[in-house]
């Protein structure tokens, strides 16, 4: 039987890095087809004091593999350097994907109802992996997949709702 860990989050997070895939590919498409630079996507924000693209997807990506090493009571590796062109936000999405491929559901029911420490910002939460997974890692996977949907519509990236759902109901 798989843990409620793995069942909440590995599927959640393998649907949404698909759908984030699948809008960034439309965005690069409507790039070609307007003339526009991938640069224009790659760093642009919703507001000046948000983090651009590039930054979202990061974070999207880096949240599935904490999540999976913090389930696992292992220490989250240091963050990739930063991307440097559009390109590299599909290899990080495809290097997300292919970790939670290998994931092995018997690892996260060896460790269920455990409690682990998880620094988020400046605070620091004792959590079990069902609670991380529910309180904070889906959650904040899918407002920094949201939020790269965002800045694509306001760039005039023609996506709509079932763009991003897509992936989740497929």
């Amino acid at each position: 039987m798989a843990s409620p860990f793995y069942n909440y989050t590995v599927s959640t997070f393998t649907r949404g890095l698909n759908a984030l895939s699948a809008i960034l590919k439309k965005a690069e498409e409507h790039a070609a087809e307007k003339n526009i630079s991938l640069d224009d996507f790659f760093n642009a924000r919703l507001v000046e004091d948000m983090l651009p693209l590039s930054s979202q997807v990061a974070i999207a990506t880096s949240t599935v593999s904490k999540a999976l090493a913090r389930a696992t009571f292992v220490e989250p590796a240091p963050q990739q350097e930063p991307d440097a062109t559009y390109q590299d936000l599909y290899k990080r999405v495809d290097r997300a994907l292919a970790e939670l491929e290998k994931v092995d559901s018997a690892t996260f029911a060896a460790k269920e109802g455990q409690t682990f420490k998880a620094p988020i910002g400046d605070n620091v939460f004792d959590y079990t992996m069902e609670d991380y997974s529910v309180r904070f890692a889906i959650p904040n996977f899918y407002f920094h997949v949201v939020t790269v949907y965002d800045i694509l519509r306001m760039k005039g990236v023609q996506i709509g709702k079932m763009d991003y759902l897509s992936g989740f109901i497929a």
